[in-house]
């Protein structure tokens, strides 16, 4: 009897290191090598390549997570600011609304309104 080896269908996942992920993609960004030519070289798809080069670009790629979270940390500040600057806005239309309300108000008043002056001649 014949034995046939099935292929094992399930890949494990490759991890490479963030010192070879910069190279590679710093190789590509100066035109050492194409894209194709280092997916072939390195052995990579050229997806993964393509997601380096987008987190290169993006600044995330780097074994160092404190630049990471300075770059987080940078976007909440921006963000903080943003929510703060909207929450004022909304406050003053808020109290601009009531403003609006109260004028409106004293001005349907016949007594207080802007025809007063019409009557208060007319009782002279």
């Amino acid at each position: 009897m014949t034995s046939t080896k099935e292929p094992d269908m399930s890949k494990k996942r490759r991890s490479f290191p963030v010192e070879l992920k910069q190279y590679v993609v710093r190789e590509i960004e100066t035109g050492a090598l194409s894209l194709s030519g280092a997916a072939r070289k390195y052995e990579v798809s050229a997806t993964a390549i393509i997601r380096w080069r987008d987190k290169f670009r993006a600044g995330e790629l780097t074994d160092n997570p404190s630049a990471r979270e300075k770059a987080l940390e940078k976007e909440v500040r921006g963000l903080k600011e943003k929510v703060g600057d909207l929450t004022m806005q909304i406050d003053l239309l808020k109290k601009m609304e009531i403003y609006e309300q109260r004028l409106k108000k004293l001005n349907s008043c016949a007594i207080t309104g802007l025809n007063w002056e019409q009557f208060r001649k007319g009782v002279k």
